[in-house]
């Protein structure tokens, strides 16, 4: 169920639609793909935050974006979440991961999806723009012990991207922030009243 964009969206998926790499910046072509799916998902009405995970040879090999309210509410579906659901659906009782899987993310991901992230195995993990308020990566060394040694050997940081594509990646998520935290509000208050 697509969502009207508003102007400052629709403005924001035209500069994405337009966007080539940077050679300067290596992690370029995998931000844009992010952004791609993170403008996708604003449009449904969710955040604007999208992933791609990609493999040692450079190869996208699956997209994901946050689906918390479309198609219906998922609290779960988070960009990283979504893609990782469906890798470990067609991995199946696969018993070992191709080595060498990347990340890339538009928004520094959560405390649940990292978690989740370091759970999987996956090597590299990658992010755009920096969320100071609900970002994890930053603030790994704040995890207990046991989440910071299941990470170790394992790279997470900011995407070697260019600085605009860090800023759209913020302002994608931005557009998208302030009605989407007041409809998890209300969800939660609807389920904590007492029933009459």
């Amino acid at each position: 169920m697509e969502r009207p964009a508003d102007a400052t969206l629709a403005g924001l998926a035209q500069q994405v639609e337009l966007l080539t790499p940077d050679p300067q910046y290596p992690h370029d072509t995998y931000v844009i793909e992010a952004l791609r799916e993170a403008i996708a998902s604003a449009k449904e009405g969710n955040f604007g935050v999208g992933a791609v995970l990609v493999d040692p040879s450079g190869s996208i090999i699956e997209r994901g974006r946050n689906r918390v309210f479309y198609p219906q509410f998922r609290s779960d579906l988070h960009a990283e979440m979504d893609l990782m659901t469906r890798v470990e659906k067609q991995a199946g009782s696969a018993s070992r991961w191709p080595s060498g899987l990347a990340l890339f993310s538009s928004l520094e991901p959560c405390p649940m999806c990292l978690t989740r992230l370091i759970t999987s195995g996956v090597g590299k993990v990658y992010y755009a723009a920096r969320d100071e308020r609900g970002g994890m990566v930053s603030r790994l060394h704040l995890m207990p012990p046991e989440w910071q040694e299941l990470a170790e050997g394992r790279q997470f940081g900011f995407a070697d991207c260019s600085p605009h594509l860090r800023d759209l990646a913020w302002r994608v998520f931005e557009t998208t922030v302030t009605v989407n935290d007041q409809r998890l509000k209300e969800r939660a208050q609807q389920r904590h009243r007492p029933e009459g």
